[in-house]
């Protein structure tokens, strides 16, 4: 029987290239230029059984980021096997390459005898790779909401955030530049608790000029977009520890963005920034903005880059505003 191999690279050489020798090593093989179309090739192939090889994947592609695809593909397809591709082995950070060689990575340039020898190294781990007719999804029953606080200008600033901070249900507390002085992250097992925690504990609470609490939720999505957006949940959910890491990083800093994107051009704008690099969260709830991220970078003018070329060019971005995060120590 014909081995069969997904080959997901935006470099149309290499697919070509690769494709061409693949095939003439006996190879069948589907070149996809971007981790959506792969996404969508791998639904169709679940739901008509088809079986497949090995998967390989480039690091670096140009709507998700390649690490971040791995682990979307290993939480809806836990059998199969992956192979790493790429060309800046030097760039990635060390933790990245130890969980990509537990998989299988191959530095460019390479031949096909090359690749084929690395995915017979892992082919020999797994026979034979079957994609699941379901992925189970794990459920986690935790409900969250924003909380976007203006402060009285004779308030006691350090008092009222480090009340806010110590809050149980308060999972953040982030002091910004811009015309929204604090960013609250609450979560509670259900939405109404996390009514009820705002309405009992800070909207009233002294120091407080104005507040807006907002829900998140996830918007009206076709099928195959929100299983896609719903796997990436639960990989980036199991790699809560690194966002909290970057979070905390006196090497990174991180600005929080409201967007306003237009309700028909959602279903294609809200998948693509929750899986664009950089951007650790990516939540919709209602109101003048309809999705809240939070961007990181090296420094600022990093997350400025970020804004003006993966953020403004989608087509369907109305308005947006960045609010930094700064040290409530610096004010």
């Amino acid at each position: 029987m014909t081995k069969r191999i997904l080959l997901i690279d935006d470099d149309s050489s290499i697919r070509r290239s690769l494709s061409l020798s693949l095939n003439q090593l006996g190879y069948d093989v589907e070149p996809c230029d971007c981790g959506f179309t792969a996404l969508n090739k791998l639904d169709l192939y679940s739901k008509n059984e088809v079986n497949l090889d090995s998967i390989v994947v480039d690091v670096n592609l140009p709507d998700i980021n390649g690490i971040k695809l791995g682990k979307i593909i290993k939480s809806k397809y836990p059998d199969t096997t992956l192979m790493y591709i790429t060309g800046y082995a030097d760039t990635l950070d060390l933790t990245d390459i130890e969980d990509l060689k537990d998989e299988g990575l191959l530095e460019k340039p390479f031949t096909a005898d090359d690749l084929i020898e690395e995915i017979n190294k892992i082919l020999g781990k797994h026979e034979k790779v079957a994609l699941p007719e379901t992925s189970k999804q794990k459920e986690t029953k935790v409900s969250t909401a924003y909380v976007l606080i203006k402060v009285k200008e004779n308030a006691e600033y350090l008092r009222l955030y480090h009340n806010l901070y110590f809050m149980d249900n308060v999972v953040y507390c982030d002091a910004t530049r811009g015309d929204i002085d604090i960013f609250l992250l609450l979560q509670s097992d259900s939405i109404d608790n996390c009514i009820d925690f705002y309405e009992n504990n800070i909207k009233n609470l002294d120091g407080i000029n104005e507040s807006k609490f907002l829900p998140v939720s996830t918007p009206i999505l076709n099928d195959n977009i929100k299983e896609i957006v719903q796997a990436a949940g639960i990989s980036l959910f199991e790699d809560m520890q690194g966002m909290s890491r970057v979070r905390n990083s006196n090497k990174s800093v991180c600005s929080y963005v409201l967007l306003d994107v237009d309700r028909e051009k959602l279903d294609k704008v809200y998948p693509i920034l929750k899986l664009t690099d950089n951007i650790l969260y990516c939540d919709y709830t209602q109101g003048n903005y309809n999705l809240i991220l939070l961007i990181y970078g090296t420094q600022f003018s990093e997350i400025d880059k970020i804004i003006e070329n993966k953020i403004i060019n989608l087509g369907g971005v109305l308005k947006l505003k960045e609010y930094p995060i700064i040290n409530v120590f610096e004010m």
